[in-house]
C-alpha cells in the first residue's frame, strides 16, 4: 500500500493497525490517519514506516487550530505556538520587512526556520532565504507539522531550528465554497477572506485534479484611535525646522540671551550651543526646556525629558492593510501501474502598505541642507542670532520634518508563483519508492516609496535668492510651522521605485526502501540526491541610490547566485525488540553531503534514538550537527543605510551614552565616558551640556561574502506517555516531555547600533574605555556637533547563539459515549508549555556571554522577535455535541525583565504576565453548510508598556502583544 502523509501530535502515536482513536494534534482536532498495514511518512524522516512515532518532538497545527482566528493569515495562529517567537506579522508597520510575515522558531531568526509545503521547499520572498506565509492561503493548509531542532540532514541548509511542513488539503471532492469577515471592537481593521475549491477524478479514477482561488483582504487599524496606543512614539523635534550652527562658528551668549531676553527668560536659560526651533509667529524657541515655546502642548505635541516632543503615532497603524489574490492547482495522473505522475502551481499576488513618520529632511540620514544668510525668509530674531557669529556670512544647517509632504509610505507589490512537476512510483519485486521532482519558482516585489521630498530640490529653494518664487508659488519657507503651497510642494516631492526577484530552482530524487532483516526488524534506507540554485537581484530607484531623497539614505543594487549540490542518506536501524523492559528500540541515523559554489562542502548529521520501554512509555532523544550556508542576500546584498533608534538617555544600555542627561554622564565611570566622548569627537565646547538630538541613528549594512556556514548542535531528550487505559476517563491521555539545547557556532548576525553603543562604553566590555575598542571603532560622529552620523551593522560570523529548555504537550479526550452520556460528542483539553531556561548571546571570542532568557527588548538576532519569556503557553478546551462545537483558546506570556538592564547593570522596568482568551462556536447546518462564530482577546487585554516614552520606539511591542483589542469574526462554508 502507498505511503500515507500525516501529523503527529508533539509526544503521540498514530495506530495504523486500528484507526479507533486517531492522536490529536493541537486544540484537538485529529489528522488523518493510517490505513490498515499502510506505511506513514512524518516530517523530519525520508523513511516511510509502519506504526511509527517521531523521535523527534512534533507538533501538528490542524486546520481547525488555524480557523479559530479572526486572521486570514497563517502567521496568526502558528505565532500563538509557544514554539514559535512572534516576529514580522500583521501588525509589523515597518518598512524594515517590506509587510512580510515570517515564523521564528526558538526565537532564533527567520532565516533558520525552514518552511516546506508537502515536503518541498517553498519559493522565498526575502533575501535571507525565508519564506512569507502571506503567499500561502490558510483555506489550502489540511495540517502543519512543526518539529524543532536541527534537520539539515534530512533537508538541506536553513533546517537550523527546525522544520514547519504546510500541508495541503488532499480530501476535495466536488465544490467548496467558504467566506469569513472579521471587525475589531472598535469598527476598524476589518478583514475579509472569500474562497472557492473544487476537485474530483477523472480518468475512471486514474487521475484526480483540484483547484483554488482566493481573495483576501485586510483593513488597517490606526494607532490612534486606541487610546492605550495613543501617542506613544516621540522625538525631540517638531514639525517646524532646526537651526544648526557649526561648533567653531558659535553666536555670542550674549546676542542668545538678549534674543530671550525679549521673549521674558532669564539671561544664560538658553546656551549659546542649544538647537534653536521657530514658532508660528517666527519667533525663536529653544527645544530642550521649551523656553519660549508658544504652541500647542497637546497631542501631538508632548513635554518630556526636559524637552518639547512631537509625537508620531497618527502615522501608526496596529494593523498592517493587505490585499490578496491567489490560486492553486494540482493534478495527480496514474500514467501506469506503480508509476504516478503530479504537477502543481500556485501563484499568489499581493500589497501590503506599511508607514512611517514624516521624513526629516537635512538631519544626518541624508543630505544636509544649507541655507544662505541672504535667504529672504529669515526671520528677525534669527538673523540677530547669526550675525553675532565670528563669520556672520556662513550659511547654517537645518533639518525638518516635512509635515507638507505628507506621512511617509511604503507600498510593497508581489507577485510569487512556484510550478512543480514530479514522478513517483514502486519497485514491488524490490520493495524500493522512488520519485523525481522539480520545482522554479520566483518573486518580483515592486516598492514604491512616498512622502519624501528631493533634497536637491528643497536646496535649490533655499539657495535661490528670492527664496523659490520663481520656482514655485510663494517661495518656500521653512522656518516654522507655516504652510506653503500645493505648487511648492509638488516642486520637492519624489515618488522611488526599487524592484527585487528572487528565483528558485530545485530538482530532488529519492529511493527508500527496505534492506534485508535483522533479528529485531526490517533494516530500512532513503537515498537521495538534489540540485538547488538561488538568485537575488536589487535595482534601486535612482533617487534612492543617489541619495536624493530625504530621510531615505543610499541604497545601492545589488546581484547574486547560490548553487548546491546535495546527496543524502538514511538509516532505520532496530536493534532490540521484545526484550525486558525494551518493547521496541531503534536508531534513526542520517547524513548530508552538500557542496555550495561560495562556500565549498560541508558535512550535516543526525542520530536518534527511540526507545519503547512497554506499551504507553517512551524515551526519545538524540544529537543533531546542522548547518546554514549564508544565503544570497547576505552574501551579495550591497552597502545600505538605514535607520534604528537608540532610546533615551536616561538609564545605562538606552540612549546615546555621551548625552549629559544620561546615566553614563552621571555615573561612577563618569569621567571615564566623557574622556571617550570627546575622543570620539565631541567638541570640548559641547561637552558639559551636549544632547543627541536624533533619537534614530542612521546605520550602514550590506552583504560580506567572507562568511562561512554557521553550525548548530542540537540535543534532545524526551518522555512520551500514552497509556491505553481501561478508564474511559482515561484512555484517551498522553503526555510528552522534552527537553532540548540549541548552540549554534559562526552565527551570521549583526552587531546593532544598541549593542554597538551599550558595549563600547561599558567597563567591563571596554575597561580601558579605549576609543580603538572594536565597538568603539563602529561609532562615526561629526566633528562640529558631536552627533552621531553612522553606526556600522557589520554582518559577522558572530561568536555563539545558545538556548535551553523543556517543551511539554498534554491532550486528554473524553467521548460521551463511552462514559454512558446520551449523544454523540466528546471533551477534550490541549495544552502545549514552553520553559526557556537559557538564551544565551555571545558576539566574540573574547565577548561576555549575555543571557537574554525571560527578558524583553533585545532584537540582534530578529528586529520583530525581541521577546523570551519564561514561560509561554497555549492551551484549548473544546467541547462538540452532535453538530455544535464550542472551544475556549487560553494564550499566557510570562513576565519580562528589560533586556536594556543584561550585562549593563541597568534599572529599566519590564512587562507583566499577559493572558488572552478566545472563544469559538461553529455548528453544522444539515451536510451541506457550517457556520462560525468566534471572539479574539475576549476580555480586550491591552498591551503592557516597556519603554516610557523612549524618545523613536514604541512604548510597547508591537510584535509580541496584541495591539488591536477585541476583535469578533463570523465565517460560513457550503459544500456541493
Amino acid at each position: 500500500m502507498g505511503a500515507l502523509v500525516i501529523g503527529l501530535a508533539a509526544g503521540q502515536q498514530v495506530w495504523a493497525q486500528t484507526a479507533a482513536e486517531p492522536a490529536h494534534g493541537v486544540d484537538g482536532a485529529a489528522p488523518a490517519t493510517a490505513d490498515k498495514g499502510g506505511e506513514i511518512i512524518v516530517t523530519g524522516s525520508r523513511i516511510a514506516r509502519r506504526d511509527y512515532t517521531s523521535s523527534s518532538p512534533i507538533s501538528t497545527v490542524s486546520s481547525d487550530f488555524i480557523a479559530k482566528t479572526d486572521s486570514s493569515t497563517l502567521e496568526t495562529s502558528l505565532n500563538q505556538l509557544p514554539q514559535i517567537a512572534s516576529s514580522a506579522s500583521s501588525s509589523t508597520n515597518t518598512q524594515a520587512r517590506g509587510g512580510q510575515a515570517s515564523l521564528n522558531l526558538r526565537g532564533l531568526g527567520q532565516q533558520r526556520t525552514l518552511v516546506l509545503l508537502d515536503g518541498r521547499r517553498v519559493q522565498p520572498s526575502a533575501a535571507d532565504g525565508s519564506v512569507d506565509l502571506n503567499v500561502i492561503p490558510a483555506n489550502l493548509i489540511g495540517s502543519i507539522e512543526v518539529i524543532t531542532g536541527g534537520a539539515s540532514a534530512i533537508y538541506g541548509s536553513d533546517a537550523v531550528t527546525g522544520v514547519v511542513n504546510l500541508k495541503l488539503r488532499r480530501d476535495v471532492s466536488g465544490l467548496e465554497v467558504s467566506g469569513k469577515m472579521g471587525v475589531t471592537g472598535m469598527g476598524d481593521g476589518q478583514t475579509r477572506d472569500f474562497n472557492a475549491i473544487a476537485g474530483g477524478k477523472f480518468a475512471d479514477g486514474r487521475g484526480s485534479a483540484m483547484i483554488s482561488i482566493g481573495y483576501s483582504d485586510r483593513r488597517t487599524a490606526p494607532f490612534d484611535a486606541r487610546a492605550y496606543l495613543r501617542g506613544q512614539v516621540v522625538v525631540p523635534a517638531l514639525p517646524s525646522s532646526l537651526v544648526n550652527v557649526s561648533a567653531s562658528n558659535l553666536p555670542s551668549q550674549a546676542a542668545v540671551n538678549a534674543i530671550f531676553a525679549g521673549y521674558g527668560a532669564a539671561a544664560g536659560s538658553v546656551s549659546r550651543s542649544s538647537q534653536l526651533s521657530f514658532n508660528a509667529d517666527g519667533t525663536l524657541f529653544a527645544p530642550t526646556g521649551a523656553v519660549n515655546y508658544r504652541g500647542s502642548r497637546n497631542l501631538p505635541y508632548i513635554y518630556y525629558g526636559g524637552i518639547q516632543q512631537f509625537t508620531t503615532t497618527d502615522t501608526y497603524t496596529a494593523q498592517t492593510p493587505l490585499t490578496r489574490y491567489n490560486i492553486y492547482g494540482r493534478a495527480d495522473y496514474e500514467v501506469a501501474d506503480d508509476i504516478k505522475a503530479f504537477v502543481e502551481g500556485w501563484y499568489t499576488s499581493y500589497n501590503v502598505t506599511t508607514g512611517g513618520a514624516y521624513a526629516n529632511a537635512g538631519s544626518s540620514s541624508g543630505k544636509i541642507l544649507s541655507v544662505p544668510v541672504t535667504n529672504p525668509f529669515i526671520p528677525a530674531d534669527l538673523r540677530t542670532y547669526l550675525a553675532s557669529r565670528p563669520n556672520p556670512n556662513a550659511p547654517f544647517t537645518i533639518t525638518r520634518f516635512m509635515q507638507e509632504a505628507g506621512t511617509r509610505a511604503e507600498r510593497n507589490d508581489y507577485d510569487v508563483f512556484q510550478l512543480t512537476a514530479g514522478l513517483n512510483g514502486k519497485i514491488r519485486s524490490a520493495r524500493l519508492d522512488w520519485s523525481l521532482v522539480a520545482s522554479f519558482g520566483k518573486t518580483r516585489a515592486l516598492t514604491t516609496e512616498t512622502g519624501y521630498p528631493s533634497s536637491s530640490a528643497l536646496q535649490t529653494l533655499l539657495s535661490a535668492a528670492d527664496g523659490g518664487r520663481s520656482l514655485c508659488s510663494g517661495g518656500y519657507n521653512p522656518f516654522g510651522p507655516t504652510p506653503n503651497s500645493a505648487s511648492c510642494i509638488a516642486y520637492i516631492a519624489r515618488t522611488a521605485r526599487n524592484v527585487t526577484e528572487l528565483k528558485q530552482t530545485n530538482v530532488e530524487a529519492n529511493l527508500a526502501g527496505d534492506l534485508f532483516q535483522l533479528p529485531a526488524g526490517t533494516l530500512k534506507f532513503a537515498l537521495g540526491a538534489n540540485y538547488r540554485e538561488n538568485t537575488y537581484a536589487f535595482s534601486p530607484d535612482n533617487l534612492i541610490s543617489s541619495g536624493d531623497l530625504a530621510n531615505f539614505l543610499p541604497v545601492f543594487g545589488s546581484s547574486g547566485k547560490t548553487r548546491a549540490t546535495e546527496a543524502y542518506g538514511e538509516l532505520l536501524i532496530p536493534v532490540i525488540k521484545d526484550a525486558p523492559l525494551i518493547r521496541e528500540f531503534n536508531i534513526d541515523a542520517s547524513y548530508r553531503y552538500s557542496h555550495y559554489n561560495t562556500v565549498g562542502g560541508i558535512s550535516t548529521y543526525k542520530v536518534d534514538g527511540d526507545w519503547t520501554v512497554i506499551d504507553g512509555l517512551r524515551l526519545r532523544g538524540g544529537y543533531s550537527r546542522a548547518t546554514r550556508a549564508p544565503s544570497a542576500g547576505e552574501l551579495f546584498a550591497a552597502t545600505n543605510l538605514g535607520q534604528a533608534p537608540i532610546g533615551s538617555p536616561g538609564l545605562i544600555g538606552s540612549g546615546d551614552p555621551c548625552d549629559s542627561r544620561g546615566a553614563y554622564r552621571s555615573g561612577p565611570n563618569a569621567s571615564a565616558v566623557t574622556a571617550l566622548c570627546l575622543a570620539q569627537g565631541v567638541p570640548a565646547s559641547l561637552i558639559t551640556g551636549f544632547t543627541n538630538t536624533n533619537p534614530r541613528v542612521p546605520f550602514q549594512a550590506g552583504g560580506n561574502t567572507a562568511l562561512r556556514p554557521e553550525t548548530a548542535d542540537t540535543y534532545s531528550i524526551g518522555l512520551v506517555l500514552n497509556p491505553r487505559l481501561a478508564s474511559p476517563w482515561l484512555s484517551h491521555i498522553s503526555l510528552s516531555v522534552d527537553w532540548y539545547s540549541i548552540r549554534i557556532s559562526r552565527a551570521i548576525g549583526q552587531i546593532t547600533n544598541t549593542v554597538a553603543l551599550s558595549q563600547c562604553f561599558d567597563g567591563t566590555v571596554n575597561p580601558t574605555f579605549s576609543s580603538s575598542n572594536y565597538y568603539c571603532s563602529l561609532l562615526a560622529r561629526d566633528a562640529t556637533n558631536g552627533q552621531l552620523t553612522v553606526i556600522q551593522n557589520p554582518l559577522l560570523n558572530l561568536a555563539s547563539y545558545k538556548t535551553t529548555g523543556i517543551d511539554t504537550q498534554l491532550d486528554w479526550r473524553v467521548r460521551f459515549d463511552e462514559i454512558g452520556w446520551k449523544g454523540k460528542g466528546s471533551f477534550g483539553i490541549n495544552t502545549v508549555i514552553t520553559y526557556l531556561d537559557s538564551f544565551k548571546i555571545k558576539n566574540f571570542a573574547t565577548a561576555p556571554t549575555l543571557d537574554y532568557a525571560g527578558t524583553i527588548g533585545n532584537q540582534q538576532i530578529d528586529l520583530f522577535a525581541d521577546a523570551h519569556p519564561r514561560w509561554k503557553a497555549t492551551t484549548g478546551v473544546t467541547v462538540t455535541l452532535e453538530s455544535v462545537s464550542a472551544g475556549m483558546r487560553w494564550r499566557y506570556l510570562g513576565a519580562m525583565a528589560n533586556a536594556a538592564n543584561v550585562g549593563t547593570g541597568g534599572t529599566a522596568h519590564g512587562v507583566p504576565a499577559v493572558s488572552y482568551f478566545d472563544f469559538d462556536l461553529a455548528f453544522n447546518v444539515g451536510k451541506q453548510f457550517t457556520l462560525s462564530l468566534g471572539v479574539v482577546n475576549a476580555f480586550n487585554k491591552t498591551p503592557p508598556v516597556l519603554n516610557d516614552n523612549v524618545t523613536g520606539v514604541l512604548a510597547t511591542d508591537p510584535y509580541t502583544y496584541d495591539l488591536l483589542g477585541r476583535r469578533f469574526y463570523a465565517g460560513i462554508k457550503a459544500r456541493f
